[in-house]
């Protein structure tokens, strides 16, 4: 029964990744069409990741209470009925409200998806099976640029076939026979009453959540306005979103490897590594544009190692944590790469305007600067802390 239970939420995962790689440059580029400012359109970018920086903090007991299948969802249904809002309503107030909507509930679903899943995979399969669902969610993430420009961007269609894996998502989620979330141990309900989640996560990973916060303004900054970027230099919106595209397939290629390499040279200098290639790799798009032999590879890898610290964060926290700690540390994570990409795409979005297009790349380039700095700092480690990387694990 686990096997199918594991296998229904990597459906889930699958479809919560094309929905998440087709919405981006789906909103990017329809109100792009409206003629919106382009800091508009990175505010409306980073309405998607507001409403979790609220939530969040009540996620852990949400799942207690409606169990994590129903809570599931409940996360696939609500941006059903925001897309349908959009379909019947066609107002731009109506367009932000659901993306704020919409996006509150993907980033949960991000979240309660790798709870859900960490918790039922055992510790000889986590690793592997961890990094297959990362590989799973940029495979279908690089598939949702590639659908969109099979829709198209305008009239109802992008729409209706936006609607139809969250009514899937929605129906299996309440079919699947959930098995109750390891118990919480005495110690840590003790250690943890009266403490806010959000202080808990940093206080047991502060780092992984760092890491996090650096990744949401990387990977938002790049999904929602490289399509933006591509028709700047003359590129049509179908070759624009396949930009996306070639950045999300990065994430299904390297994923897994980072996770071995992690393994096998330890997880701090793959991260300082990762890092690296990352500035590097976004640093150079300004010369590669026009460039394809240069353009494609540029961007696959700034998509493996961006948008995959994101994936190995979470094998990390899988491996490091369990029962209430699982919960809180996952969701003081997707806080934090919410956090970082609603900072991200909005003042990204208005340097556009006001330095032009080469502002997202040296922007994002100079956030994995700073990443880079504090990881080079010496490993002090933290009393009380399970941070893999405050003793430089």
């Amino acid at each position: 029964m686990r096997f199918w239970r594991v296998a229904g939420i990597l459906f889930l995962i699958g479809a919560e990744a094309l929905l998440y790689g087709y919405s981006y440059p789906f909103f990017s580029l329809a109100l792009e069409k409206r003629e919106l400012a382009n800091w508009l359109i990175g505010l409306n970018a980073s309405l998607a990741g507001v409403g979790i920086l609220f939530f969040g903090h009540f996620l852990p007991q949400a799942i207690d209470r409606l169990g994590i299948g129903r809570l599931i969802g409940l996360f696939f249904f609500i941006p059903f009925l925001a897309f349908g809002a959009i379909l019947l309503f066609d107002h731009v107030f109506v367009w932000f409200a659901a993306r704020f909507v919409m996006g509150t509930c993907f980033s949960a679903l991000w979240t309660t998806t790798e709870i859900w899943l960490n918790g039922e995979v055992d510790d000889r399969n986590r690793g592997r099976i961890i990094a297959g669902s990362g590989t799973l969610y940029a495979i279908c993430q690089f598939l949702g640029p590639l659908a969109l420009g099979l829709t198209g961007v305008e009239g109802s269609l992008p729409l209706v076939a936006a609607m139809v894996p969250l009514a899937l998502g929605a129906i299996l989620s309440v079919s699947i026979p959930a098995r109750p979330l390891p118990p919480h141990e005495a110690a840590d309900e003790a250690a943890f009453e009266g403490v806010g989640n959000l202080r808990v996560a940093i206080t047991l990973a502060g780092t992984i959540l760092l890491v996090a916060f650096i990744s949401g303004i990387g990977e938002t900054a790049m999904q929602s306005l490289l399509p933006l970027y591509g028709t700047a230099h003359g590129l049509s919106d179908a070759a624009a979103s396949g930009l996306v595209a070639t950045f999300a397939l990065g994430e299904a290629v390297l994923v897994i490897g980072l996770g071995l390499l992690a393994d096998r040279y330890g997880r701090r200098a793959v991260l300082i590594g990762a890092t690296l290639v990352a500035i590097v790799s976004t640093a150079t798009l300004p010369f590669a544009m026009g460039h394809d032999l240069l353009l494609q590879p540029a961007l696959f890898l700034a998509g493996g190692t961006i948008a995959g610290v994101y994936t190995l964060g979470i094998v990390l926290i899988g491996q490091d944590f369990r029962g209430q700690r699982l919960a809180i540390v996952s969701t003081g994570f997707g806080m934090s790469y919410s956090a970082g990409s609603v900072i991200g795409a909005t003042p990204i979005g208005y340097l556009i305007d006001l330095f032009g297009v080469e502002a997202l790349p040296v922007a994002v380039a100079a956030g994995f600067i700073a990443l880079l700095v504090f990881l080079m700092r010496p490993a002090r480690a933290a009393a009380g802390s399970s941070d893999p990387f405050a003793a430089g694990k």
